[in-house]
């Protein structure tokens, strides 16, 4: 038996783990898909995209309140689908493709290592957390952008950081939440040398040509005006509270908003949006400049090759990203189910490394935070969906929303101090 025969062979029982696994992980969502109906999200992408390829006035007499790379997406299966519940099911596949990719990024890295036993964890609690946002993640885009991101930071980390600053700057411009990990990621790629960081901020540039281009025939920047009039959606901490409060007599009304989301409304709760507002801008603010300090300052071993991806960078930069969009879901007046969806990729990446001695991934508050976060994730299916949902939750269900809410904050708060406290340890600095 030759040298690479023998490789294989004593890969085959990881190989054969890691299929059954990625097979039992995705398989069962293709039944959603199949059985399940078509949500006003998914309408809504359609009549989007068809008025794209029929070319009516997106972003003016078209509402569309997503970046137009959101549309790269919608515009093929749009073309081909003959009515909305065929369109479900082909812009289905691409997000359960993508989802299933990552999985399997989640499984080769967690049995790629042969000097350790296969580390299966990490792609276990991701694929439980999505699947308690079963109902959402094939309705959703949100696994596209959150996908995206997952590639970007392994492109970055294992080499490629032009490619990393198109992708991400990709997914940025298909949902704005991955503009949050540009700066984090610019700052490792700076640490590495002022090559990479050239290199990626190029990649961002050229993914941004199209969006300058645009700008010239279509206002696509109306849909953050869409934002910028909402209220305190009903999943949000302030609203969760004021809600709670309804049942002691606060006054408090649940209300359908334009036939799409919940808002909390109400005198407390239109004094609050303000306030609300600020405190998220801060917060997010705080732990983005926390994170880019500290992807600055740790000198990491890195890999260099793609086929080689460091497994110490890649979880501790989750760590970093993690960071700043805890506090942009935790605070934000805005809170969606979905955004869930955002978060439990680089909680799994923070996973793959929690053992190490060296690493910010084994600090108790990291442990912490990532537990609190996919508890809140697992807290989801209790208040959304539910039959009280629409016409108001129960007081039981309302306290789960708020519990789901402390969960986050708390999180945000043990991520904040524990990158904080590794960071500023004697030796952390670069030589």
């Amino acid at each position: 038996m030759n040298d690479n025969a023998q490789t294989v062979f004593r890969r085959a029982p990881r190989l054969l783990l890691g299929v059954a696994a990625w097979l039992i992980g995705t398989l069962p969502f293709l039944v959603q898909l199949i059985s399940g109906r078509t949500s006003r999200d998914v309408e809504h992408y359609l009549a989007s995209a068809r008025a794209v390829l029929e070319g009516a006035g997106i972003y003016t007499t078209v509402p569309f309140e997503y970046p137009p790379y959101a549309l790269a997406w919608f515009v093929g299966p749009a073309a081909i689908a003959a009515d909305p519940a065929e369109f479900r099911v082909l812009i289905g596949l691409v997000i359960w493709g993508l989802d299933a990719a990552v999985k399997a990024g989640l499984i080769w890295y967690g049995c790629r290592r042969r000097d350790r036993a296969a580390d299966l964890l990490p792609f276990l609690l991701y694929t439980l957390a999505t699947a308690a946002l079963t109902r959402i993640v094939l309705q959703r885009y949100d696994v596209i952008p959150a996908a995206m991101s997952f590639a970007g930071l392994v492109m970055l980390t294992g080499g490629w950081p032009l490619l990393a600053g198109l992708t991400i700057a990709g997914a940025a411009g298909t949902k704005l939440f991955p503009a949050l990990y540009f700066p984090v990621m610019a700052a490792f790629a700076w640490r590495r040398g002022s090559r990479d960081l050239v290199r990626f901020v190029a990649g961002g540039a050229i993914a941004s040509l199209p969006l300058v281009a645009l700008s010239w025939m279509v206002p696509w920047w109306n849909f953050l005006a869409f934002h910028s009039n909402r209220g305190l959606e009903a999943g949000s901490v302030w609203a969760s509270v004021i809600w709670l409060g309804h049942f002691a007599g606060l006054p408090a009304t649940w209300e359908v908003v334009s036939g799409s989301w919940i808002e909390v409304t109400g005198p407390v709760a239109a004094v609050l949006v303000a306030p609300a507002r600020g405190v998220w801008i801060l917060a997010t603010l705080i732990c983005l400049g926390v994170a880019v300090w500290a992807a600055s300052s740790r000198t990491l071993t890195i890999g260099t090759t793609p086929e080689e991806p460091d497994l110490e960078s890649l979880p501790t930069m989750a760590v970093l990203l993690l960071l700043p969009i805890t506090a942009f879901v935790a605070f934000n007046p805005v809170l969606s189910p979905q955004f869930h969806l955002w978060l439990a990729p680089w909680c799994a990446l923070a996973l793959l490394a929690r053992s190490r001695r060296d690493l910010i991934t084994g600090a108790p508050g990291v442990r912490r935070a990532v537990s609190c976060i996919l508890l809140a994730t697992f807290l989801v299916p209790i208040f959304y969906p539910s039959r009280t949902f629409t016409p108001g939750l129960d007081f039981g269900r309302t306290v789960v929303l708020v519990a789901r809410n402390v969960l986050l904050i708390y999180a945000t708060w043990c991520l904040t101090k524990a990158v904080l406290a590794f960071y500023r340890r004697p030796g952390s600095a670069p030589p």
